[in-house]
C-alpha cells in the first residue's frame, strides 16, 4: 500500500481546503478528534534513527512513520526483542480522518495537526485514484512531505546519537585516517551504551556496547602500517581489556536468556527443578552488574577512555603512509589467507575448536568486506559475502551451545556439593539433551563450511588473494 503526505504549502487552512477539494473528489471528513500519544523507542533510537516511531493510545502500540499516524507494525514484542521499549515523552495530535471512494476502491486519509503543523496523509491500492488526487493537489498548491521527516515529540530519555554516515573514502584517501575517523566513531557509539549498562535498562546495552568494541578492535588490527609502534600495540591491549571485563556478564546474560529454552528441553516437571540453579546464576549476574557499573563510573575507565583519543592522536601521524587501496589489499590478503588456512583439513573428525577457529575467520573476512569491499571486484565480494553471511548462523549457534557446554561442565561441581538448591538429576538430563543437540549443530555446522569449501568460494577468495597460501608466514592471532 503506498502512501503520500503533503504539507499546506500555498493553503492557509487544509481543513477548510478539503472541504471545497471534495466538490471534484467526493469523499469524507469526519470530526476532529484529539489523540494523546506516548512515544516509544529503544535506548540507542534504532526506530528514530530509521525515521520511525512507535506510539501508544488508548491501550494500542503500533509503529508509525510521522507525520503519518497510520499503522505499520504492531507487534512490539517481536520488534524490540530483549530491549526495553523507553518512553521518549508524550504528545498530542488532532486527527480527522477522510476517505475517498471509487466503484473499485477506498483512498484512506488522515488530516494530522502536530507540533503546530498541519500534514495531509493519503494512502491506498488503487494507484490510478491515488495519483490522480496526489496531481490535483499539487496543483492546487500542497507541497510534497517526506515520509519520517516529522520529529514528533521533544527527546526526553538519555540522550543517544547514533553512528556516523561516513562518504565512501577514494582509495587514494590516508589509510590512518580512514581507520582512525571510524574507531573513534565505533568507539563513540558504544561508549554511550555504558549508561544502559549502569542503569541496567536491557540486555542489549551491554551486547551493542561490546559489539561496538569489538569493530573497533577489528578496524584497529588492520593498521598494519603501524605494527613496529608501541602506540598500536597498546591501543591493541586497551581494546581488549575492555571486551574482556564484560565477558562473565554477557555470558550469565546469554544463559539467562535461554534458561525457559533449555528447561524446556527436560520431560516432565524436570525444568522447574532446576529453579534455585536459575536463582543462583540472577545472584551471580546482579553481582557481575554491580562489579561492571563500578567499574565504569571509576577513575581507571575515566582513564582509559581519555588514553584511546591520544593513542589515535599519536598514530595519525606515525607508521608507514598507506592509503585506503593499500590498506584493502592487505586486509583481503590477510583474512582471506587465515580463512584459507583455517578450512585446510576441516573434516567430520575435527575438534570443536577448529570449526570456532573458522567462525573467527569468516566473521575477519566479513569485517573487511563490509568495511573495504568497494576497492574489491564487485561479483567477488558479492560472492564472498553471501556464503559468509549464509554459514555464520549455522556457526555461530554451534559456538554458543560449545561455549553453554563447558559453563555447564563447571558447574558440575556446584551441583555435587549441593549448594545449588536445584535437583542434580534434572541437571545431568539436560546436559545429556545439550549434548546431543551440540552433535547435531556441529553437523550442520561442518554442512555450512562446505559451502566455504566449495570451488566457487574458493575461487573468489582467490582473486581476492592471489597469493599462495605458502606465503602467509604471518603469526596467527
Amino acid at each position: 500500500m503506498k502512501t503520500v503526505l503533503f504539507g499546506p504549502g500555498k493553503v492557509r487552512s487544509l481543513s477548510v481546503y478539503l472541504e471545497y477539494f471534495f466538490l471534484r473528489f467526493p469523499g469524507t471528513l469526519d470530526p476532529e478528534e484529539s489523540w494523546e500519544l506516548e512515544c516509544l523507542d529503544t535506548y540507542d533510537r534504532l526506530w528514530t534513527r530509521r525515521n520511525q516511531l512507535w506510539v501508544r493510545r488508548s491501550g494500542r502500540t503500533c509503529l508509525v512513520s510521522p507525520p503519518s499516524l497510520f499503522s505499520e507494525n504492531d507487534d512490539l514484542k517481536a520488534s524490540f526483542g530483549f530491549q526495553a521499549p523507553l518512553t521518549l515523552g508524550k504528545v498530542t495530535a488532532k486527527v480527522r480522518s477522510l476517505a475517498f471512494a471509487t466503484d473499485r476502491s477506498v483512498l484512506q486519509g488522515q488530516l494530522v495537526k502536530v507540533r503546530g503543523r498541519s500534514y495531509l496523509v493519503l494512502r491506498g491500492k488503487d494507484d490510478a485514484l491515488l495519483k490522480a488526487v496526489e496531481n490535483a493537489l499539487l496543483a492546487d498548491g500542497l507541497e510534497p512531505v517526506v515520509p519520517g521527516s516529522l520529529r514528533m515529540v521533544a527527546d526526553r530519555a538519555p540522550a543517544f546519537e547514533g553512528p556516523k554516515a561516513f562518504s565512501t573514502p577514494l582509495g587514494s584517501d590516508s589509510a590512518a585516517s580512514f581507520l582512525i575517523e571510524r574507531v573513534a566513531d565505533e568507539l563513540r557509539v558504544g561508549r554511550q551504551y555504558e549508561r544502559g549498562i549502569a542503569e541496567d535498562i536491557d540486555t542489549e546495552c551491554l551486547h551493542q556496547y561490546r559489539v561496538h568494541v569489538r569493530r573497533a578492535r577489528s578496524l584497529v588490527s588492520l593498521g598494519l602500517q603501524w605494527q613496529t609502534l608501541p602506540e598500536w600495540a597498546r591501543l591493541k591491549t586497551v581494546l581488549k581489556a575492555l571486551q574482556q571485563t564484560t565477558n562473565e556478564l554477557r555470558d550469565l546474560d546469554v544463559l539467562l536468556l535461554d534458561f525457559p529454552e533449555l528447561a524446556n528441553l527436560l520431560p516432565w516437571d524436570e525444568g522447574e527443578r532446576l529453579s534455585g540453579w536459575e536463582n543462583l546464576l540472577r545472584l551471580r549476574r546482579t553481582a557481575q552488574w554491580r562489579r561492571i557499573r563500578k567499574g565504569m563510573s571509576s577513575e581507571a575507565n575515566r582513564f582509559v577512555w581519555a588514553e584511546i583519543p591520544a593513542l589515535l592522536s599519536d598514530l595519525s601521524g606515525l607508521g608507514v603512509p598507506w592509503s585506503v587501496s593499500d590498506l584493502a589489499t592487505s586486509a583481503f590478503g590477510r583474512s582471506a589467507r587465515k580463512l584459507r588456512r583455517s578450512l585446510k583439513g576441516l573434516g567430520p573428525q575435527s575438534p570443536d575448536g577448529a570449526l570456532h577457529e573458522v567462525r573467527i575467520r569468516t566473521k575477519e573476512l566479513r569485517y573487511a568486506l563490509d568495511g573495504l569491499g568497494f576497492l574489491g571486484p564487485p561479483a567477488v565480494t558479492k560472492t564472498l559475502s553471501a556464503a559468509l553471511r549464509q554459514t555464520q548462523e549455522g556457526l555461530g549457534l554451534f559456538q554458543d551451545r560449545s561455549v553453554l557446554l563447558d559453563r555447564l561442565k563447571a558447574e558440575r561441581e556446584a551441583f555435587r556439593s549441593g549448594k545449588v538448591g536445584a535437583d542434580a538429576l534434572s541437571f545431568g538430563i539436560l546436559l545429556g539433551a545439550l549434548a546431543a543437540e551440540h552433535r547435531a549443530q556441529k553437523h550442520r555446522a561442518l554442512a555450512d563450511c562446505q559451502k566455504l569449501q566449495s570451488r566457487s568460494f574458493l575461487k573468489a577468495l582467490k582473486t581476492l588473494d592471489p597469493q599462495p597460501q605458502e606465503a602467509d608466514d604471518e603469526p596467527r592471532d
